[in-house]
């Protein structure tokens, strides 16, 4: 399909808007012009004494001078004439010079407008080519200076997108590498006798195999949280009791690690809900408070129910979010500071947001700073 030029379609659209104008003076000129000017010749007329109260010039009356009239009838008839065709040829002339200035005008106005939409369709290609790096020129217009906000906005989002990709590549290779340069060595070890096949040899090699297994885990259901394809078995329950044991589970990681977890009591909150998947969000949100608090810290769990819905917190004592990254913390990969030493791929939160929402909830952060502890809500609609 061949698509039309959009300058020439912008000439075009202001040689319409001139030609119409056009047509509407000349219209309008040539229907009042005369009739105006007639006005004005029997009022000079009259006050000349070419017509008499009442008489217009060339017409009957008593005490009229018959030659006088006739002459004040010709000079009228030969204004009017004259007033025509000088009317006429000058909107003919002011049509050629508006329309010569319409054409320059429209062609200067369309290259004003196409040359910032060339560069930035410009730099929209090379973003496309992988120039993250690229940004288009703000112009001065406010309307092109959005677009152009946005593109440079858009190509700012993308180089930090191929950033956290080749930190994702040098994080999982790391990933892999750590249990299966383990498991290389023990699979040597028991070719070469180093190792007995026994019970603890074994164990150590079925551990590598979960970590392994657990990263599989990990980037499918990554891959369903951004395809919002989690395979739910909804059941009733007790959001605030699968919260609690949840908790459970994990007090004695808390208690290694020095750091205090408390469940505050908690009313009965109906859900519907998938169990081990809601089971899985808190584990996911409990890890990530106890890997950001320090020793000595507190980590608390309180919930409540709120009109049509039920409502599980999670707050801790630790080193906090800076105000802008308290959405990034749920971006794929996304790793604040510190986090790398506490280790994990930085998927953990993007998983448990997928599917708090695949279950017609949200999951949201708070946090008054750095060192000011951090708050993590899920809200789930209550069961009815």
């Amino acid at each position: 399909m061949r698509r039309r030029s959009l300058s020439r379609r912008l000439l075009w659209w202001n040689l319409a808007v001139v030609a119409v104008g056009v047509a509407a003076l000349f219209a309008t000129a040539r229907l009042l012009g005369p009739r105006l000017f007639e006005t004005e010749v029997e009022s000079i007329g009259r006050r000349y004494g070419w017509s008499q109260e009442g008489v217009s010039p060339g017409g009957g009356g008593p005490g009229r001078d018959d030659g006088a009239g006739q002459q004040a009838a010709m000079v009228e008839e030969e204004l009017n004439d004259a007033f025509g065709t000088s009317l006429t040829i000058a909107l003919l002339a002011a049509v050629a010079a508006g329309g010569a200035a319409a054409v320059i005008g429209a062609v200067l106005v369309s290259r004003r407008l196409l040359g910032p939409l060339g560069r930035t369709g410009a730099a929209v290609r090379r973003l496309a080519r992988g120039h993250y790096e690229e940004r288009v020129p703000v112009p001065a217009d406010r309307e092109l200076a959005e677009l152009a906000d946005d593109v440079n906005a858009l190509g700012a989002a993308l180089h930090e997108t191929e950033q956290r990709r080749a930190r994702l590549v040098s994080d999982l290779a790391h990933e892999l590498r750590t249990p299966i340069t383990a498991l290389d060595g023990f699979v040597e070890g028991l070719e070469d006798g180093v190792f007995a096949p026994d019970g603890e040899t074994l164990g150590a090699m079925r551990h590598e195999t979960r970590r392994l297994r657990r990263l599989a885990a990990d980037l499918g259901a990554l891959s369903r949280a951004d395809e919002q394809a989690f395979d739910l078995h909804p059941e009733d329950g007790d959001l605030g009791e699968i919260a609690a044991l949840t908790a459970a589970g994990l007090a004695a990681s808390y208690a290694a690690a020095g750091v205090s977890l408390e469940v505050a009591p908690a009313p009965a909150l109906p859900v519907r809900v998938d169990s081990d998947r809601l089971a899985q969000v808190f584990a996911n949100l409990l890890r990530n408070a106890l890997q950001h608090t320090p020793p000595g810290g507190t980590v608390t769990v309180q919930s409540e129910q709120r009109p049509g819905e039920v409502v599980v917190t999670v707050t801790d004592t630790g080193r906090g979010i800076a105000p802008e990254n308290l959405e990034r913390v749920f971006e794929r990969f996304f790793r604040g500071e510190g986090s790398s030493a506490a280790g994990g791929a930085g998927i953990g939160l993007t998983i448990a947001r997928g599917i708090v929402r695949a279950h017609g909830g949200q999951l949201t952060a708070a946090s008054a700073g750095p060192g000011r502890g951090a708050t993590f809500t899920v809200r789930l609609p209550a069961a009815r």
